[in-house]
């Protein structure tokens, strides 16, 4: 045994042993910097857990260069040439340093530090607002190369000041129009006058036209007797005449409101959608498929509070179905949409009503049709003239007012709409009923025992008996009823028909009503009778009560009738004052 040792101790002594370092050396540079590694002794070969990360270059025997080329650490093993083996811990960081005092000069007074979390980083502190959180955040983005590898963890000050928006927008347009037709067209009936046939027109309304397909009978065809028409059938002459005002107005007002936070996009739509038919696949194979369109009044925007101002950019759009420019397709009726719309960025002192868009458009189309010559005559030639003119104005205005919020506000009304119609009333506690008791037991209306039951139920103790009288007496008369009926349609074949053998038990008569069955039948009678007419009282009492309801209500709407007809009065007689003052 002590020779084996012996000669063990001599092969480790002899053999070249290999050096292991106890404790690893750490490097750390910055991504895109290198720094050089003085090893001590002739380097062999050297080895590094991710080349991504960093590399190494032997520049001389003893010496290496490290290159730091992404974020992260890894390990790197030096092989000496007489044995040994180093071990370095490679910490690649971003230079962060530089990025921190970017934050201290573009956000003075904000205490934002970042620090390097593997590949990403991490910024931390605390901003006064959260349009500096989002600004900062993208600061730090340029220093990565994706915008995921950025943590925000930036909180926000707790203060008096809001993140939150109310925008209220103002949508009035009033649009006028006024259309005037004028015009003549003379004609002679199918025989004409003294054997001449004659009709004159401008050619821009319908006139009539003379039909000799049937040569035994000519007539006239008029697709429009226009506003007026007069015949002399004894002269066989007659006119038609294009006289017509047209005068329209349109008013409308939308006022949509809507709340957002700071910094997000928040939308509204009142209105609807409408179906439009697309057409799908080419050839034979067309399929027809259904897209929904939105109208209405819609409303989208993103706050941005700076201190005591507000950042907008707001889209408001009111969009009116328009059946008039629409068109009719395979059957499909699709209607046109009349919209307002603007879009823009602005910024508003809080409070502060701005006009983001305005539009005043008058228009006049004015069109004359008349026969040379005959037309230009002083006078006469006004009846071979026709005219036709048309005049429109719109005036739209577009108005916004943003207003920030406090923290410790309530909303803007607590107060629900006003309702011109009341509300079905409460039901009264005394029309109220308890719920019917479980369906097949002796306490539920309706409920009848069969003959067996019966015969089995009759030789009962005096606690069934008890039992049994308490849940007639719970029953209505119309159960009662119905129990004596079934037991006379049970009984009534028994009697009639002789029996050649004795019956099975199951078969047997029902018993015979006792004193005490006839007491609770007359009981559930007399409940039954009070149950009636106190339902009668109260349908009584109910119908009193909708006549009062009634005639209050007839009451209350001549009187608003009245007050209606007093404002008018009123009015009309401002109105009539305000004409005198201006005439004067």
């Amino acid at each position: 045994m002590r020779k084996f040792v012996l000669i063990l101790l001599i092969i480790a002594v002899a053999s070249p042993g290999t050096l292991y370092a106890d404790d690893a050396s750490a490097v750390k540079l910055l991504v895109g910097r290198s720094t050089i590694i003085d090893v001590g002794s002739a380097i062999q070969r050297v080895s590094l857990t991710s080349a991504d990360i960093a590399d190494a270059v032997v520049t001389s025997s003893n010496q290496l260069l490290i290159n730091g080329k992404m974020p992260g650490t890894i390990s790197m093993y030096v092989w000496e040439r007489s044995g040994g083996l180093k071990r370095y811990e490679v910490v690649v960081q971003r230079d962060l340093a530089r990025l921190n005092d970017q934050m201290k000069e573009l956000f003075p007074g904000e205490t934002i530090e970042a620090q390097s979390s593997g590949k990403g980083i991490v910024l931390s502190g605390l901003v006064s607002s959260k349009d500096i959180v989002d600004k900062a955040a993208n600061v730090a983005g340029g220093y990565v190369e994706k915008a995921a590898e950025v943590v925000n963890l930036i909180r926000l000050q707790e203060g008096p000041a809001s993140n939150q928006v109310l925008l209220r927008v103002r949508f009035a347009e009033v649009s006028r129009s006024a259309l005037t037709d004028l015009g003549a067209s003379f004609f002679t009936g199918p025989n004409g006058y003294k054997n001449v046939i004659g009709r004159s027109t401008t050619q821009q309304y319908a006139a009539p036209v003379f039909d000799n397909s049937d040569p035994e009978r000519e007539k006239l065809v008029f697709s429009d007797f226009l506003n007026l028409f007069l015949f002399d059938t004894k002269h066989q002459l007659g006119t038609v005449i294009k006289a017509l005002q047209t005068k329209g107005l349109f008013q409308s007002l939308a006022e949509p409101n809507l709340v957002a936070e700071s910094g997000k996009e928040a939308s509204f739509l009142a209105g609807g959608e409408f179906p439009v038919p697309i057409a799908q696949g080419s050839g034979n194979s067309v399929a027809i498929s259904v897209q929904y369109k939105e109208f209405g009044v819609r409303l989208n925007f993103t706050p941005t509070v700076i201190g005591s101002r507000v950042h907008l950019k707001v889209r408001p759009e009111v969009s009116t179905l328009d059946f008039a420019n629409g068109v009719v397709l395979q059957g499909f009726r699709i209607p046109a949409l009349s919209t307002r719309r603007t879009e823009t960025e602005l910024e508003l002192q809080d409070g502060q009503t701005f006009a983001i868009a305005g539009l005043m458009n008058n228009t006049i189309n004015s069109t004359l049709q008349k026969i040379p010559g005959i037309g230009d005559i002083p006078i006469l030639g006004l009846l071979f003239q026709s005219k036709a003119a048309a005049k429109n104005q719109t005036e739209l205005v577009v108005m916004i007012t943003p207003q920030i919020l406090p923290r410790t506000s309530i909303g803007v009304t607590g107060n629900l709409p006003r309702t011109p119609e009341q509300f079905l009333p409460p039901v009264p506690a005394k029309k109220l009923i308890q719920p019917l008791p479980p369906a097949f037991t002796p306490s539920r209306p309706g409920y009848t025992q069969s003959g067996s039951d019966a015969a089995a139920a009759a030789p009962t103790s005096p606690a069934a008996n008890t039992s049994t009288t308490s849940a007639a007496e719970s029953a209505t008369a119309e159960a009662v009823k119905a129990a004596i009926a079934a037991a006379a349609a049970n009984a009534a074949p028994v009697a009639a028909t002789p029996a050649p053998q004795a019956a099975p038990p199951a078969a047997a008569a029902p018993a015979p009503m006792t004193a005490s069955d006839k007491k609770t039948q007359e009981k559930a009678l007399k409940q039954a009778k009070a149950e009636q007419e106190k339902q009668a009282k109260l349908d009584k009492e109910n119908q009193e009560r909708q006549a009062k309801l009634a005639k209050a209500q007839e009451k209350a709407d001549q009187e608003r009738q009245a007050q209606m007809a007093k404002v008018a009065r009123e009015q009309s007689k401002r109105d009539a004052d305000a004409a005198r003052k201006q005439q004067k």
